[in-house]
């Protein structure tokens, strides 16, 4: 018999807790407030714990149920998404911070309680595990202080009824109670929006959308040529927490079982995936735990696609009204989405009971009953996308993809930055695929459709704009959790338990400046004084973990000197490139360094005499810290503005123009050596060898040799070591046919060119005009020219060398023996040298 004592005494406190109805929901029916934030999810706790933290008196927090915490633990996505550059590999990209970090510190801390010390227990592929209910005890008592002194009033099982609207502003919400509670209203100053499916924005007449984006919306790369259908979604989730018991635990048959619900597409998952995938507690994998196993199963085969539904679930929505059957999840009543919701969690207990009959060790796992729910589920789907809010700024794929490559910064590096982010373009199974000549009738699978598929390449590290928190035209309103301004594309990549939590900590700062200065938070979007307040409020932690706004990759929230390092970064003081991501903080002061800061603070507008006498510093951190100690005392300078509606001139007006003061789109300059283009004048020179590596059947354009992969032939005087014609690739992403095609390895593969003895200089192509690609290796003449080169989709990198020739053979080597990633070469020119 395993020990169980920890775990019943945690899941005691907390349920007691769970149960507590707040007094302040039976004595005040009506109540009027500064701030009102609607929805218990993590968005909407970090959006009424920072704004309290930045003085708001009056804040009502109203959840529609007790639980709080949304993904983390109503939802049971107890295995923590972050922020991820590439794959799972135990790192982040952008360090964690902000009140994310203080949940994730917590929940590790209370793991080392329950599981002998270990601060991660699943051994799985995220970084942090947590137990739903547990989860669940941390947002609470992050809220707790606040509440404790009435700043922050918290109204549960509550949902929204109505909006109190007047001339296109919100000015409260009216709620109905789901239990024996009076009706409730709010009159409040501000609102923010933080609920599943974006009931105020909703019901408050500003603008939204839901489904698909056609590219000629938003002008994205990889969005479908027509918006159909309306209804495709990212798929909810009705996860399962288990828990391993000592003897079998096995759950009866669930009406319309059918195991080709699971043997099609995701026949392949098999016991070792499903149990170790999602793991939350591995009590057999550490010596320090004694506690059952724990699992979330959050898998492809119990993805619940929304475009078209079951004939069952389709009759009965019809029967609630005509053409509920065809509307999106996001816009059904609450009665409609009870109907989607059980049958979701039909089919997920189906799963359950297809693994408990094809694999032993399900056999004595049960669903837990952390819940307290009827039948152990939990009270909400996992929602990966709700709706999109119709902003000030709506955000395109095109401006968050690194420029020149995933590593990098995105392409538009916004001025009203309020958090900063990096993932995958993430689409789970979006379509339902009927498995039987019964289709409707019969079972089904998650499946995809066109590209929306899991893990496409995905963003640099980009930032998140104010504007796109705020509507369009509605004042008095705040979007937060997933109801943000943002296309569909970039919302699969913008949805995670820290990047939800960085979007109502950022309203929440909004929320907390506008108030004080009573204005709207549109007004605060090109006043950069106002913005200079919301920074300060992010970045100083005042009562928590400070605010990664500019990602840098180095600089941890409490390293010393971090808030005046990110605040030189916010206002585009600092010399970056690209791929600068690091700050180096330990690098010593230089005197360039130091010049190129105070000319741009100059530039600016900022007075630099008191830099004169300044003597340069051990580090660029100390650096940093002295300079912005200067830098604090002066009023925020307002951007330059050219005309009302266009700030800097560029033909783009303001409400359009992602980057209103700077010219153009893009925040960076185009690098030729990234374009995949060659050099015109590198191709006109004396004797140059020039070669595509292509389809066979392409055609051949002077000076370009065709090469499709074949061994060396003495007669070509060119070739590979292995026949490498089946790696030819050939995509239709691009205008410029040189970028659609090349060979590629993943092991390690030789090219040779014969030529007489001599020094030649070689410049190669690396990339893939349709996909990304990480770890990319190279080298010519033994010369490393790219060790572990990445490429963004469409991105590539221009290397060359020179080398000297003894043996009469040029030789390339791609690849290397030790990589499970492709090298991508798409083509070469040599150029004898004197």
């Amino acid at each position: 018999m395993r020990c169980r004592a920890i775990r019943s005494i945690c899941l005691t406190v907390v349920l007691a807790n769970l149960l507590s109805v707040s007094a302040s929901a039976q004595e005040a029916p009506m109540v009027e407030v500064d701030l009102l934030v609607v929805g218990g999810t993590e968005s909407g706790c970090a959006a009424a714990v920072q704004a309290a933290r930045m003085g708001v008196k009056n804040i009502v927090l109203v959840n529609d149920i007790e639980w709080l915490g949304g993904q983390f633990s109503a939802e049971a996505l107890g295995a923590i998404d972050e922020n991820r550059g590439h794959g799972y590999d135990g790192t982040v990209p952008i360090p964690r911070s902000g009140i994310f970090r203080e949940v994730i510190d917590a929940i590790e801390s209370k793991n080392a309680e329950l599981y002998g010390g270990i601060r991660r227990p699943g051994n799985t592929r995220v970084i942090t595990t947590s137990r739903p209910i547990v989860s669940e005890q941390v947002f609470r008592e992050l809220l707790a202080p606040y509440e404790a002194t009435g700043q922050i009033k918290r109204f549960s099982n509550y949902q929204v009824d109505s909006v109190i609207a007047n001339d296109h502003r919100v000015e409260g919400v009216r709620f109905t109670a789901t239990d024996s509670q009076p009706r409730l209203t709010v009159h409040a100053k501000l609102t923010i929006d933080a609920s599943d499916w974006g009931d105020v924005i909703q019901k408050s007449g500003a603008g939204w959308e839901v489904g698909v984006d056609s590219q000629d919306e938003y002008g994205e790369p990889s969005a479908p040529a027509k918006a159909e259908p309306p209804t495709d979604v990212n798929p909810i989730t009705w996860c399962m927490i288990l828990e391993q018991q000592d003897a079998e635990s096995l759950i009866p048959m669930p009406s319309g079982y059918d195991e080709r619900y699971f043997t099609g597409r995701w026949g392949w998952i098999d016991e070792k995936f499903a149990y170790t995938t999602r793991r939350l507690v591995d009590g057999e994998g550490y010596a320090e735990i004694d506690h059952p196993d724990i699992l979330l199963i959050n898998t492809p085969p119990i993805d619940y696609p929304l475009d078209v539904f079951p004939a069952d679930v389709a009759a009965a929505l019809e029967r609630t009204e005509k053409g509920a059957s065809q509307k999106p999840l996001a816009a059904m009543t609450h009665q409609q989405r009870q109907i989607v919701y059980a049958d979701a969690q039909n089919h997920s207990l189906k799963f359950l009971y297809y693994l408990q009959q094809k694999y032993p060790k399900f056999r004595r796992m049960a669903l837990s009953d952390e819940f307290g729910t009827p039948n152990r589920l939990p009270p909400k789907p996992y929602i990966r996308e709700g709706i999109r809010l119709d902003a000030m700024h709506v955000i395109p794929e095109q401006e968050v993809l690194g420029f020149e490559g995933r590593p990098n910064y995105a392409a538009a590096m916004y001025p009203d930055a309020v958090f900063s982010w990096q993932f995958e373009l993430d689409f789970h199974p979006t379509r339902r695929s009927w498995r039987t000549e019964a289709k409707e009738q019969g079972p089904w699978e998650a499946d995809f459709r066109g590209n929306r598929r899991f893990g496409r390449d995905g963003t640099g590290r980009a930032l998140f704009p104010l504007r796109a928190l705020i509507p369009k035209q509605t004042d008095g309103l705040i979007g937060a959790q997933k109801n943000l301004g943002y296309t569909s594309i970039v919302s699969s990549s913008c949805r995670l338990h820290d990047q939800a939590i960085h979007a109502g900590q950022a309203s929440g700062a909004a929320a907390a400046v506008a108030l004080r200065h009573q204005k709207d938070p549109r007004e605060l979007v090109f006043d950069r004084t106002a913005l200079a307040e919301i920074w300060q409020g992010l970045i100083a932690g005042n009562e928590g973990a400070p605010l990664t706004v500019w990602p840098f990759a180095d600089v941890d929230p409490y390293d010393p000197g971090f808030a005046a390092i990110q605040q030189l970064a916010v206002r585009r003081l600092l010399e970056l490139s690209p791929s600068d991501t690091k700050f180096d903080a330990d690098k010593p002061e230089t005197e360039a360094w130091r010049t190129t800061i105070i000319r741009q603070a100059e530039s600016q507008g900022y007075d630099i005499t008191a830099f004169e006498a300044l003597p340069l510093q051990p580090t660029r951190r100390d650096a940093a810290v002295l300079i912005w100690s200067k830098l604090s005392q002066q009023p925020t300078p307002d951007w330059p503005r050219s005309s009302k509606q266009d700030a800097d001139n560029d033909q783009i007006p303001d409400l359009q123009d992602p980057l209103p003061f700077t010219t153009g789109r893009v925040s960076w300059k185009p690098n030729p050596a990234r374009d995949g283009i060659p050099d015109a004048t590198l191709l006109a020179a004396d004797n140059v060898m020039a070669f595509n590596f292509t389809a066979a059947n392409a055609n051949e354009v002077s000076p370009w040799v065709n090469d499709s992969g074949e061994r060396f032939q003495s007669e070509k005087g060119f070739g590979w070591q292995a026949n490498l014609t089946k790696n030819i690739r050939v995509r239709e992403a691009s205008a410029t046919p040189l970028r659609n095609t090349f060979v590629f390895t993943r092991a390690e593969d030789v090219w040779e060119l014969r030529v007489p003895q001599g020094k030649y200089r070689v410049t190669v192509c690396l990339g893939d005009a349709g996909h990304e690609q990480i770890g990319q290796n190279l080298a010519v003449e033994g010369h490393l020219l790219a060790n572990d080169v990445d490429t963004a989709t469409g991105s590539f990198r221009e290397l060359s060398a020179d080398v000297r020739v003894q043996d009469g053979r040029l030789t390339v080597t791609i690849g290397r023996p030790d990589t499970k990633t492709n090298t991508c070469i798409n083509w070469l020119i040599v150029q004898p040298l004197p």
